[in-house]
């Protein structure tokens, strides 16, 4: 009599399934690269590997040559660095390199079917000849058993390219990635992220100018340091007090608790569906394991997640820890006081056309990383003549960047109308939102200032707004001297080669 069937030991035995991650299982099941086993646990270590931002060291599953090509392609594009604490990133990955693997066994086995049949017919010829028979001669099992294992050694020591398609679907995006980490520093991986994202970037017309006005900067040390000077602090009060008492936020977690109804709580059964969950299956679904040849049906149907199982469900307690912010008083020192805002208004009049426009750009691309590396708010006005005064909010969000790229894609052209500009400027700093914010004015100056727009700005000083003034090129006093103090007077023109 046979033993009774043990549903018990069949679930211990593929428990090791539920460390595989679900999108990832069909795929692996189906490959038929050493024991399911062995993939499961291969692929949760380049997971975990990709996660830390580098390859999972050599032996691991899969075995050369199996990870040849494939490796040679992400040590090619160096993406490993981008998909440092990137889960979302890992997983598109991942499914790729999959698919990269099945390339690659593929080859494998083709290059050994075809070396085998070259083997077997110089075996053949050779012995046909010692023969001196005109018959067609069978090579032997013990033959064939040797000529198979040298085929299969010159497979596995056979040079194989980088996967050529692992290549193609990244390689754009991972110049997109390097070119924008190139501009803005340890911000890139904020940009990179974006499957749309990157390669939009890259397609606008504004991001050569980007690419070109970042190694301005770079060259122009003398703008990062106007930049960082800008922005009020936010100082609490004029005192030099270091006891005293203040009142700061304090993030406290709370635990809330919340019933779900889930089928990962088998509690109540409630009829029956198709699923791969093993533990769920129907006895008839069990029963085909143990036949030779509906064995492998079952397998099929479970990486089809076709098999019969019961649908279970039960109430499961979801215990979430939510911040919740209260006041508390602190004896202590004062806060550190925080630098406020950046408004920029550039002049993009017919003056500022050619060499200035480069600057001026370059000063709002540097004020938009130094705003943003320091969580401040930007916002630019560019004007010229009557009716053209354009104002943007600059991040680097996907639709900051698209208002950046068009500002960068401008061609300077105009006339002036400094005191429509600076009344906007003046209605933006009544909001509470930029009321500690410094305005940065960049021109060549070549304008009047009429006594309206000197008055304007003088209420606006009076109530500790500042106004730096960067004049670029050397015209003497003019319009930007009236109202800015200090005023910046840029003469570098050999630097940028004008």
């Amino acid at each position: 009599m046979s033993a009774a069937f043990d549903s018990r030991a069949l679930e211990h035995s593929y428990a090791f399934l539920d460390d595989c991650p679900d999108h990832l299982l069909p795929k692996l099941v189906t490959l038929s690269i050493g024991t399911l086993k062995e993939r499961v646990a291969g692929i949760n270590e380049w997971q975990r590997a990709l996660l830390d931002g580098h390859l999972p060291s050599t032996g691991t599953w899969p075995d050369a040559p199996f990870d040849g090509p494939v490796r040679s392609a992400l040590d090619q594009l160096n993406l490993a660095r981008f998909c440092k604490d990137q889960p979302e990133l890992v997983d598109k990955l991942l499914t790729e390199l999959l698919d990269g693997f099945v390339r690659t066994n593929a080859d494998y086995t083709s290059d050994i079917e075809h070396r085998l049949k070259e083997l077997e017919s110089l075996e053949r010829a050779r012995l046909e000849r010692e023969a001196e028979n005109t018959a067609r001669i069978r090579v032997d099992e013990e033959t064939l058993r040797k000529l198979l294992k040298q085929a299969t050694r010159e497979a596995q020591q056979k040079q194989r390219d980088a996967d050529g398609q692992v290549l193609a679907s990244w390689t754009e995006r991972v110049r997109a990635w390097n070119e924008i980490s190139e501009v803005f520093g340890d911000l890139g991986q904020f940009l990179g992220r974006g499957w749309d994202l990157s390669i939009g970037v890259l397609k606008h017309a504004g991001w050569l100018d980007l690419l070109r006005l970042r190694k301005l900067v770079d060259t122009l040390p003398q703008l990062r340091e106007i930049v960082r000077a800008l922005g009020r602090l936010h100082a609490v009060n004029d005192g030099h007090s270091v006891a005293e008492t203040v009142l700061v936020p304090v993030q406290r977690l709370e635990e809330e608790r919340h019933d779900v109804i889930t089928p990962l709580v088998p509690a109540e059964t409630r009829g029956i569906e198709r699923s791969g969950e093993i533990a769920r299956m129907l006895p008839v679904e069990a029963s085909l394991l143990g036949h030779p040849k509906l064995r492998l049906l079952w397998h099929a149907r479970r990486a089809e997640r076709a098999l019969l199982t019961y649908r279970v469900e039960g109430i499961e307690v979801e215990r979430r820890q939510v911040e919740r912010e209260s006041l508390v008083e602190q004896q202590g020192k004062k806060p550190r006081p925080e630098r406020g805002p950046i408004i920029a208004v550039v002049d993009t009049s017919g003056s500022m056309h050619g060499a200035p426009e480069h600057v001026a750009k370059a000063i709002v691309l540097e004020a938009l990383r130094s705003a943003h590396a320091e969580r401040r708010r930007c916002f630019l006005y560019a004007y010229s003549g009557p009716g053209q005064t354009l104002g943007l909010e600059l991040d680097l969000s996907p639709s900051g960047m698209e208002k950046l790229l068009t500002f960068l894609g401008f061609s300077f052209h105009g006339g002036n109308d400094e005191l429509t500009v600076v009344r906007n400027v003046m209605h933006r700093l009544k909001e509470s939102a930029w009321q500690k914010a410094d305005i940065l004015f960049v021109s060549d100056g070549e304008w009047p200032a009429p006594p309206e727009l000197v008055e304007l700005v003088k209420e606006a000083k009076d109530k500790g707004t500042r106004f730096h003034g960067v004049q670029i090129g050397n015209q003497g006093e003019a319009g930007l001297h009236a109202i800015c103090d200090p005023v910046h007077v840029f003469r570098d023109w050999m630097s940028i080669g004008a």
